[in-house]
C-alpha cells in the first residue's frame, strides 16, 4: 500500500468564466426600389451587416422583409411565396429592380467627365474613380485605371506624376502620397500670430499717427518764426525739424505780402467772316421745277402753271400713239 505521505490531496482548482461579449447588432440601410437606386449594393452592404451580426441564410431572408420600404416592400408580399431561399431572393430582387446595363452607362458617363474638383483631396478623387470602373467591370485592368485616374488628376499632380514610372494604381496612390509631403512642407508658418488691430505706424509720446506727428511739427515752427527768440546755433547737418521751417517760411511769405492785383483786359470776339451760300448750294432740287413765285413747272414740257400729270403735249402724245396702234 503506498504511504500516506506520499498520497497528496488533489486542490480543486476554480472554474474560470469567460464573460459572453455583447454588441448592439448593425442595421442595413432600407431600400425603396426607387429609380436611381442600385440594388447590387445593397445587396452588398446587407451582407456585410448579415456577416456581423451572425445570420444565416435563413435568418438574412427573415430580416430581408423589415429592411425593405415602399415599392420594394409590395413586391415582396406580393412575391412571399416564391422566395423560398436567400439565393433566390437575391436573384428575383436583382432581376425585378436591377438593369445592369443601365448602371454601367450611367457609371461609364460619369467617369469620362470625372475630374478632381476645387478643394476635392487627391485621395478623395481616387477612390471615387476607382470605385466607378469597379461598377463598370470589376476585373478591369491596372492600365486603364492608371489611365482613367491620370486624365483628371489636378495640373499640377498631373505634371509631377509625368516623371515617374507608374503601372499600377497601388503606385499612383504612393507617389500622390509623396507629392502631398512634398507640397505640406513647403508651405511656411509664421513664427508669431499677428492681431487684426496693429496700427501701421508706431505713435511717438502721446501721438496718435503721423498726421498728429506734422501738425505738431508746424504748429512749433511757426510760434518760433511769430516769437522773436535769440540766435539759434547753425547746424552742420540738415535734420527735418530745418527742412520744416524753411517749408515753413516759404508757405508764410506769400500770405504776408501784398499780392499785387492783376488786370484782366477783356477778351476780343473774332469775327468770323460769313459767306453768302451760292445760288446752287442755296437751291433745293424740288425749288428747280418751281418758279420764284412757287408755281410748278412741268417736267415734259418745261412750261410752268401746271404739272406732268396735267400736261397737254404729253397727252397729245399718248393719243397720237393710240390712234396709230388701233
Amino acid at each position: 500500500m503506498p504511504d500516506d505521505t506520499e498520497v497528496k490531496e488533489a486542490k480543486p482548482q476554480p472554474a474560470v468564466f469567460t464573460p459572453a461579449l455583447f454588441w448592439e447588432p448593425r442595421k442595413p440601410t432600407i431600400f425603396k426600389g426607387e429609380p436611381g437606386q442600385d440594388p447590387t449594393k445593397w445587396l452588398q452592404e446587407y451582407l456585410r451587416v448579415s456577416k456581423f451580426n451572425q445570420w444565416d441564410d435563413t435568418l438574412a431572408l427573415a430580416n430581408a422583409y423589415f429592411f425593405l420600404d415602399g415599392t420594394a416592400k409590395k413586391w415582396f408580399d406580393n412575391n412571399e411565396d416564391l422566395l423560398t431561399s436567400w439565393e433566390v431572393f437575391q436573384t428575383e430582387l436583382k432581376k425585378v429592380f436591377g438593369d445592369t446595363q443601365l448602371y454601367v452607362r450611367r457609371a461609364k458617363d460619369i467617369l469620362k467627365c470625372r475630374a478632381q474638383k476645387s478643394g476635392e483631396s487627391t485621395q478623395s478623387y481616387i477612390q471615387d474613380v476607382l470605385g466607378l470602373c469597379h461598377q463598370i467591370d470589376s476585373n478591369m485592368p491596372e492600365d486603364d485605371k492608371v489611365s482613367h485616374l491620370m486624365k483628371g488628376i489636378a495640373e499640377d499632380v498631373y505634371q509631377a506624376l509625368l516623371t515617374k514610372e507608374i503601372r499600377t494604381t497601388a503606385d499612383f496612390i504612393k507617389w500622390c502620397q509623396h507629392i502631398e509631403e512634398m507640397q505640406q512642407r513647403r508651405i511656411g508658418h509664421t513664427k508669431f500670430t499677428r492681431l487684426p488691430n496693429v496700427v501701421p505706424i508706431a505713435s511717438i509720446d502721446t501721438e496718435n499717427d503721423l498726421t498728429s506727428l506734422i501738425r505738431k511739427i508746424v504748429r512749433d515752427e511757426i510760434q518760433k518764426l511769430t516769437v522773436p527768440q535769440a540766435m539759434e546755433p547753425q547746424m552742420d547737418i540738415q535734420s527735418i525739424e530745418t527742412i520744416v521751417r524753411d517749408e515753413v517760411g516759404r508757405s508764410l511769405n506769400p500770405i504776408t505780402s501784398e499780392r499785387a492785383r492783376t488786370a484782366y483786359s477783356r477778351p476780343q470776339r473774332r469775327i468770323q467772316q460769313t459767306t453768302k451760300p451760292t445760288l446752287e448750294q442755296s437751291l433745293r432740287k424740288t425749288d428747280l421745277w418751281r418758279t420764284t413765285d412757287n408755281r410748278p413747272v412741268c417736267f415734259h414740257c418745261g412750261r410752268p402753271g401746271h404739272v406732268v400729270r396735267y400736261c397737254r403735249d404729253r397727252r397729245a402724245v399718248f393719243d397720237t400713239y393710240r390712234r396709230n396702234q388701233g
